[in-house]
């Protein structure tokens, strides 16, 4: 997906948002004022107050109160009018996650549950496959709005913007952990891409390294990928380097990216010049190149020279241990909890730095 498609998309989806019905527009205005201004037990508005104050009639301000009720921001007194009800109970926090091969386990899941655990929280999954849409995912939610705060995680962008809407319209807080998109609805978690690019080729560069090969190994269409690739664009103009180029595996969503890495470093190492290193923008891929070098008898990293995108589990355990990007995984989940819980109305975004773990993999550039 390009970002003028990106573009469009968010644009369509703010459009629809516009033509919501009058009492979901003042359930939304109401709800942030119950987050912004009011605290656990105090009294709400009146029905007559808030129709004077938005101009609108009973039967909308009703409509609206009831749907907050329902999604359990405020409790109803028969006697005393309507009261705000928030973190009453256990808070739920649940990650929004694709299933592939039977499994839902994400990069960072055991550190979200650790932090759940520290706060006294509880931590659920719901996995999503193939087909689904955003309503099926929406049936899957378990409790409240007020209860439940949703992570999102390896998403498209399609399905990431419209789910995030039909959350917003529920009165879920959500948090995507990846990429910022123009039109998201929630909060976000945002690696520093643009740092990311940066840090690879000050470390190939200061080794010689010139025939650099990013390689784009996971699926277009998923958040992260466009973004980085970007990003690769963007530095590689910068920095003047003319030999080093950005190449895509045209990896279809739902399949094996390691074997489309595998596949695409055969095809480029059998045509001069080849490069000196590569550097997949995700760690499987960065796996299966080093698995291509050592089955093929390539010397990592004296011919070629290997750079991680993502941490790789046991990347130091490989039989050459993988250079990487990293970030702290304990800020990253902190800072998403963090923001599931915060009483912030307007979209918040954090940024988490990389840092580059250097291992055998790189060395100075041979001939």
């Amino acid at each position: 997906m390009t970002s003028m498609q990106h573009h469009n998309l968010s644009l369509a989806l703010a459009a629809s948002e516009l033509k919501q019905p009058l009492h979901v527009k003042v359930r939304h205005l109401l709800r942030e004022r119950i987050l912004a201004d009011f605290k656990h037990n105090q009294r709400f508005y009146s029905e007559r107050g808030l129709m004077q104050k938005l101009a609108v009639s009973q039967a909308t301000v009703r409509r609206a109160i009831m749907d907050l009720v329902d999604e359990g921001y405020l409790r109803a007194d028969p006697r005393r009018g309507f009261f705000v009800r928030l973190v009453e109970g256990p808070r739920y926090v649940s990650l929004i996650a694709p299933t592939v091969g039977g499994s839902r386990q994400v990069h960072g899941q055991s550190e979200l549950m650790a932090a759940c655990r520290e706060r006294e929280w509880i931590f659920n999954t719901y996995g999503f496959h193939k087909h689904e849409s955003a309503a099926d995912i929406m049936r899957l939610l378990q409790h409240k709005p007020s209860e439940e705060r949703i992570l999102m995680s390896g998403l498209t962008v399609d399905l990431t913007l419209k789910l995030g809407l039909q959350l917003k319209a529920a009165g879920y807080r959500h948090v995507l952990i990846g990429p910022h998109i123009l039109g998201f609805s929630g909060d976000t978690v945002v690696q520093d891409h643009g740092a990311e690019v940066q840090l690879v080729l000050e470390h190939l560069t200061a080794l010689g390294h010139r025939r650099i090969l990013f390689m784009v190994n996971e699926p277009k269409d998923l958040l992260i990928t466009n973004l980085r690739a970007e990003k690769v664009r963007q530095k590689l103009a910068e920095h003047n380097l003319p030999e080093a180029r950005l190449v895509f595996c045209d990896t279809p969503n739902w399949t094996d990216s390691f074997a489309a890495a595998y596949k695409k470093i055969h095809a480029i190492m059998q045509t001069p010049p080849t490069p000196t290193a590569v550097v997949p923008l995700s760690g499987v891929g960065a796996w299966a190149v080093l698995r291509y070098a050592l089955e093929h008898g390539l010397k990592v990293p004296q011919q070629l020279s290997i750079v991680g995108f993502d941490p790789l589990i046991n990347a130091d355990l490989l039989p050459i241990p993988l250079t990487e990007l990293s970030f702290s995984m304990e800020e990253r989940v902190n800072k998403a909890l963090d923001l599931l819980w915060s009483g912030e109305t307007s979209p918040q975004h954090a940024l988490i730095a990389p840092k580059l773990v250097v291992r055998a993999s790189t060395a100075a550039a041979g001939r």
